[in-house]
């Protein structure tokens, strides 16, 4: 009697190795999906440090007199495409910015921090944090926080949550975790922000910063996220 030879898989045993499959998939997905993640937040700081330099040559340029908006450095940006996000899917994240320059930049400029014109007081707050630490923060991205408010066709940069690539005038590009806050002020609304001294540096803050009102009155709203 002649031996029979299977050559086909049992309908049980191909659904063992599709079992097996999908397991590892599982797994590997957010190895991967981190790996990506990571990758954009590296070429982000890359962008970033590019601009960087540019910033540095025209500052350097005038007489140590930094741009008051981005657009005065784009002469010295060899590729207008280190000035976009690769996490930018809205045509230049930063409206004003992509505007006055003709072409999209997704970073934002603090450039009110080398300003030395007079400002109204509460404005000034924000302005003194350069002399309790001069190597602040100012050219910032926020793309790569958690969405607060997903579907919106053009959030604003208090829509991410937490995680915000910061410059400082060093020229070092790191992460920082800046929480969004909320304050009331009135019955029934609010509004919604970070506070500027928590994005521009590291130092303690003064227990009475904000408190005359104006932008920073947000540093005492409550933190509503953090990641």
């Amino acid at each position: 009697m002649s031996r029979v030879t299977r050559t086909a898989f049992t309908v049980l045993e191909l659904l063992i190795v599709i079992a097996i499959i999908a397991l590892i998939a599982a797994l590997l997905f957010p190895l991967f999906a981190g790996a990506r993640k990571k990758a954009r937040e590296t070429q982000c700081m890359n962008n970033l440090h590019q601009v960087y330099v540019a910033w540095s040559l025209y500052t350097s340029d005038y007489q140590d007199t930094a741009p008051i908006a981005l657009d005065f450095i784009l002469p010295y940006v060899k590729d207008r495409a280190v000035l976009v996000c690769p996490l930018d899917h809205y045509g230049g994240f930063n409206t004003d910015a992509t505007v006055h320059a003709k072409t999209p930049i997704s970073y934002d400029y603090k450039g009110l921090m080398f300003d030395n014109g007079p400002l109204p007081k509460p404005l000034q707050s924000i302005r003194d944090i350069r002399e309790k630490d001069p190597n602040f923060g100012f050219l910032f991205c926020y793309l790569h926080g958690r969405l607060l408010y997903p579907g919106l066709p053009h959030p604003t940069e208090h829509a991410f949550c937490g995680k915000v690539i910061r410059v400082r005038r060093d020229g070092s590009v790191k992460v920082k975790e800046v929480p969004v806050r909320r304050l009331d002020v009135g019955p029934g609304w609010g509004k919604e922000g970070r506070c500027a001294w928590e994005l521009l540096t590291d130092l303690p803050m003064p227990p009475d910063h904000g408190k005359e009102g104006g932008p920073e009155e947000i540093c005492h709203g409550t933190v509503i996220c953090t990641r």
